[in-house]
């Protein structure tokens, strides 16, 4: 796990940029990224513009932080598990998984750490393998 004091500006630039890029790749509706990354109820969907155009990058709390790493882990599982079209990943994360109850793994994430995990441990086995 990152430590928080260890990242500095151009560290959070840049994975502010990648964060929004890979939900970009996945489709996700603007209220979605927010609630995928934890953001506080007050952020509004209309400055997620600045985040992706690189104006301003997040500012990284140890949530943030956990969630970024979840979210880095599940778009690399991704790309392992679907190398040849990475477009899947998007269709994939929408559609309803038997292993999840015929739940869609997006929804789950988007119902909070415990269900990013999830998803992630799904994906990437040897998650499950560290905790």
């Amino acid at each position: 796990m990152t430590d928080i004091e260890k990242i500095d500006d151009q560290q959070k630039n840049q994975l502010t940029s990648r964060l929004m890029q890979i939900m970009e790749n996945w489709q996700l509706a603007d209220q979605d990224q927010i609630t995928l990354l934890g953001l506080p109820k007050s952020f509004k969907a209309r400055h997620l513009y600045l985040y992706r155009r690189g104006d301003k990058s997040f500012d990284f709390d140890q949530t943030l932080i956990e969630r970024s790493e979840m979210i880095l882990g599940i778009h690399e599982s991704l790309g392992t598990t679907f190398p040849t079209n990475r477009e899947y990943a998007a269709i994939w994360l929408k559609r309803p998984v038997k292993k999840f109850k015929q739940k869609a793994p997006l929804a789950l994430m988007l119902s909070g750490n415990t269900g990013i995990k999830r998803v992630w441990h799904f994906l990437d086995c040897t998650q499950s393998w560290k905790e």
